[in-house]
């Protein structure tokens, strides 16, 4: 049977991986490497999301959450209780021909406005909803965790 300690290192070294697997520039990519990493020592990470885009990343703890943003240069650490969840299904209520969202979640801070939390996952086709209620099902899950 695995520690709990090996565990955590597993988790920690899977998110490194995905990290990796961005493609990111060096100096983004050795920030997580070395100082996310740093600070993720010794934390038991649950889940984890990445914007392949920008490299921000999302890290759920069991009590908090963590923004980490290597072009902003920024770790931003949520108590569980400052996170909130929105969903917006537009399917069936088109407001105008041009409006291209169909669903929407939103986690997001009650936190001073520089440091507020917006982590967006925004389905313009049908087949992206599943796949984003998953996501958006795993929010509410870990929200809803004590």
């Amino acid at each position: 049977m695995e520690s709990i300690e090996t565990v955590n290192q597993e988790n920690v070294q899977k998110f490194l991986d995905d990290i990796s697997n961005l493609k990111l520039d060096t100096k983004f990519n050795n920030w997580y490497q070395y100082d996310v990493a740093t600070m993720l020592d010794g934390c038991k990470i649950e889940n984890h999301e990445l914007d392949e885009s920008s490299g921000d990343s999302l890290i759920f703890l069991k009590s908090s959450l963590l923004f980490c943003s290597p072009e902003l240069g920024v770790m931003r650490h949520y108590p569980k209780n400052l996170v909130h969840c929105f969903v917006e299904d537009k399917r069936g209520s088109y407001e105008s021909i041009n409006e291209k969202l169909l669903f929407r979640g939103e986690l997001f801070s009650v936190t001073p406005d520089t440091e507020q939390l917006c982590w967006v996952r925004d389905c313009q086709n049908d087949y992206e909803i599943p796949e984003t209620q998953t996501i958006i099902a795993s929010w509410m899950k870990w929200l809803n965790e004590h």
